[in-house]
């Protein structure tokens, strides 16, 4: 999920410039920003964003897409707990207190924006959480009927309420991964 191959030093920078200011701008103020509001964060004009992702739909995408890859390497490194119970507590709780920082995650994981590359990482997240909940399954400690795909619909129900309320208490975001949880446990 990056921008088309640059060649010219200059281009490679803007294009990084672009995209970390889409981070930020569509972290704070959600994908209804415009790349207006981009494009002077990044400090430089409308055009070069254009030049680096042809429609806002590409930029979100390239932006929710590092979002998806960074809940995958979380989804890794609890997989690879001694004890993936923990692990996947520990995740939960991460996984939400980041949404409340940032609803990027939400989007990326879920159906918007849709683009092929945004859709096979999204496939390598939910293999990551199925071979999780595999792991906790074996342990004994989540249902075994439960599926990864089942924990990622819970996780991104709830980030989807906690988002639509404007929830600001990370107590309460926390509170929602606890029943994340406690709705998988055996």
């Amino acid at each position: 999920m990056t921008a088309p191959t640059r060649s010219r030093a200059d281009a490679v920078r803007n294009a990084e410039k672009v995209l970390a200011a889409a981070r930020e701008v569509f972290a704070e103020r959600g994908l209804g920003a415009g790349i207006d509001e981009v494009a002077s964060r990044a400090g430089v004009g409308k055009a070069t964003v254009y030049r680096c992702w042809a429609t806002k739909e590409d930029l979100v995408a390239a932006v929710a897409g590092a979002r998806v890859e960074w809940f995958t390497a979380q989804v890794l490194l609890a997989t690879e707990e001694t004890d993936p119970w923990a692990g996947f507590e520990q995740l939960m709780v991460s996984a939400v207190e980041s949404c409340a920082q940032n609803a990027l995650l939400y989007a990326g994981l879920t159906s918007i924006p849709q683009s092929p590359e945004l859709e096979a990482l999204r496939a390598t997240c939910r293999a990551a959480m199925q071979h999780l909940v595999e792991r906790c399954q074996a342990a004994g400690r989540i249902d075994p009927r439960v599926t990864g795909r089942e924990v990622m619909t819970l996780l991104s129900g709830a980030v989807n309420s906690l988002t639509a309320d404007r929830e600001q208490d990370i107590a309460v975001w926390r509170r929602y991964a606890e029943l994340v949880v406690a709705a998988t446990r055996t």
